[in-house]
């Protein structure tokens, strides 16, 4: 998904209102996008970011949505305190 000009700044708009730590992990792993975790076996869990949280000493953890195309069951709940580092971009 591409953001369109409004889209885009309101995504500037909002990411500079945010502490350095969340700027820096937004940037990074985008709420339009869907991510796996690294080192597991792919059975088609993806997650998309819908919040970022900042604990007292700066670390940043997501909260995400889980959905799951390849096994229903799996997805279709909220996921926190997830650590952005464990996540890479996925295909689908």
């Amino acid at each position: 998904m591409e953001l369109n000009k409004d889209q885009k700044q309101e995504w500037e708009q909002w990411l500079s209102e945010r502490p350095e730590n969340v700027k820096k992990v937004a940037q990074k792993i985008v709420p339009w996008k869907k991510y796996m975790q690294k080192g597991i076996d792919d059975i088609g869990n993806r997650y998309s970011p819908v919040s970022y949280d900042e604990d007292k000493d700066g670390r940043v953890t997501l909260t995400c949505d889980k959905t799951n195309k390849e096994i229903p069951f799996l997805g279709g709940y909220g996921v926190f305190g997830m650590n952005p580092n464990s996540l890479i971009e996925a295909d689908s």
